[in-house]
């Protein structure tokens, strides 16, 4: 429920089809067996010993073991298989979504009653589990809706949507909550939703002279940097003058006496730009408050709702989570205190502060190969997107380029990064280049990712661009998703723009090697 990932677990099948698996189960816990050959959703217990048998040419399923009749019973008299079309969801109102919902859920309701009426003696745990199954499975379409809504418009789901959401799924929680995988894609969903849809709060760090005199005062306070007299000055003449500007607009005061005193601002703001460039200081206090004002929205959404304490305590475990996910690098100190504070599960605890302690020591590990790292320096006065695209790619002209657009935000494109090592294995030696252009993320976040799946080498060149250049790059390529990979021939031309990803192997390596033999 944390990670909101799968947990895949793999053995050998022997000749004569026979298998052992161990896996850890924190508690009852959904699980598929299988999928997509014997295709069983079940449940399972921690310490508990199953022996399931198959026989395919019979079509018979069976499982053997202490608690094992929940287990045959769910692979006997399973639900009515009867859904919603993606593509035919796709093209429904809300509302006929919402109906369509209705329908099935009594469907499979009333198959399900029927059911037990032909077979009085099945177990609680088969009625207990079967009915929230129905439950959730419906709830988790429902709250899938929520990307059909337009974020930027304010629209919302309807107030009947959501009305039957409140009422018929988001009390009396399935128990334990790892039971059911789409009650907890419900909840995330439930979840973020409200925070959708909320007004949206101002998390922006407001900077005013005043402010940054404070903020660069406490850090000389704790010793973080050593103001010089002139540097205080100018912190303190800064907020005086830009008070005595803001007097004299208000009061409408003749023009040439506004810009006499503004004229009057532009050294000591010059001193202060300075001291603001000097070093990252006041760009990770920045990223700081941001991060807080962020997570203090988050925490109190889930604050706000009806749950017990270890279904908060698991949610707020699930964004800090997100956040470490989104982030790439470790949060700052006064987050994870806050953590600390707010969830006291110790399991809970032990296994964000592991994540905390891992990105710590991804930000303190070097770079291999850091020369694929380039600067922006030299392409810092291009403004046109296709001009900074032909001056990035200038330097490989006679050499293949398989491009990859992607953000450190995107977890499609981190996905993808896992086989970027085997990729430039399939090309060693051979004039290929791999492009990596980053999306809207942090210099910390980037370099982060670049040293866990290792995507620095001799054939790889990097860049993390502006926002601004970045953005046109996107839209002279025609970038609409993420990640996006294209292929661009020896002479600068892009011939594909829509690349085999890094997984396809088999179609990479055709593509690419038609390239190379022209």
């Amino acid at each position: 429920m944390v990670t909101q990932n799968e947990e895949k677990y793999y053995t050998d099948i022997d000749s004569l089809g026979r298998f052992i698996i161990r896996f850890p189960v924190l508690n009852t816990h959904n699980v598929f067996i299988d999928w997509g050959r014997t295709t069983i959703c079940s449940t399972v217990e921690p310490g508990e010993t199953y022996f399931l048998y198959v026989d395919y040419n019979e079509r018979k399923r069976f499982f053997m073991g202490d608690k094992a009749r929940a287990l045959n019973e769910l692979v006997s008299y399973e639900e009515l298989r009867e859904y919603i079309d993606y593509d035919e969801g796709k093209e429904m109102s809300n509302l006929d979504y919402l109906h369509k919902t209705q329908e099935i859920t009594r469907h499979k309701s009333e198959y399900r009653e029927k059911i037990l009426r032909e077979h009085p003696l099945l177990s609680n745990k088969y009625r207990y589990y079967t009915e929230n199954q129905i439950r959730y499975g419906a709830a988790y379409g429902l709250m899938q809706r929520r990307f059909s809504v337009d974020r930027n418009k304010q629209e919302q789901l309807e107030k009947g949507f959501m009305a039957y959401v409140d009422s018929a799924f988001y009390p009396n929680p399935v128990q334990p909550y790892t039971l059911l995988r789409d009650y907890s894609s419900f909840m995330r969903d439930y979840t973020g939703y409200i925070d959708d849809i909320l007004p949206p709060s101002n998390p922006n760090v407001n900077l005013t002279p005043q402010e940054l005199e404070r903020i660069y005062s406490e850090f000389d306070a704790k010793g973080k940097i050593k103001l010089t007299q002139e540097e205080k000055n100018a912190l303190r003449n800064f907020c005086v003058y830009q008070d005595k500007v803001n007097e004299l607009q208000a009061s409408k005061a003749d023009s040439l006496e506004v810009i006499a005193y503004t004229e009057k601002l532009k050294p000591i703001i010059e001193t202060v730009q300075q001291l603001v460039n000097k070093d990252n200081l006041l760009t990770n206090y920045v990223q700081e408050q941001l991060a807080k004002n962020s997570a203090n929205r988050k925490l109190s959404i889930i604050d706000s709702l009806q749950m017990d304490t270890n279904l908060r305590e698991i949610l707020k475990t699930q964004y800090y989570y997100e956040m470490l996910q989104n982030r790439h690098n470790e949060l700052p100190h006064t987050l994870i205190e806050q953590y600390k504070k707010e969830v006291s599960n110790p399991s809970l605890q032990v296994y964000i502060l592991s994540q905390q302690q891992k990105y710590e020591k991804l930000s303190n590990k070097t770079i291999e190969h850091p020369e694929s790292l380039m600067p922006n320096e030299p392409l810092a006065e291009i403004t046109d997107g296709e001009q900074l695209f032909r001056k990035i790619i200038e330097p490989y002209k006679g050499k293949v380029i398989y491009l990859d657009v992607w953000g450190t935000w995107c977890g499609p494109c981190k996905n993808m990064m896992q086989y970027a090592k085997a990729s430039k294995k399939l090309f060693a030696g051979k004039d290929v280049i791999f492009l990596y252009l980053c999306n809207h993320s942090s210099d910390k976040s980037w370099k982060n990712i670049i040293k866990e799946y290792g995507l620095a080498s001799k054939s790889a060149v990097h860049y993390n661009l502006p926002d601004q250049q970045q953005d046109a790059i996107e839209k002279y390529l025609g970038v609409h998703s993420f990640p996006t990979y294209m292929l661009i021939d020896k002479e600068g031309n892009i011939v594909n723009r829509e690349a085999p990803r890094p997984y396809m192997s088999d179609d990479l390596l055709n593509a690419v090697y038609k390239l190379l033999e022209k």
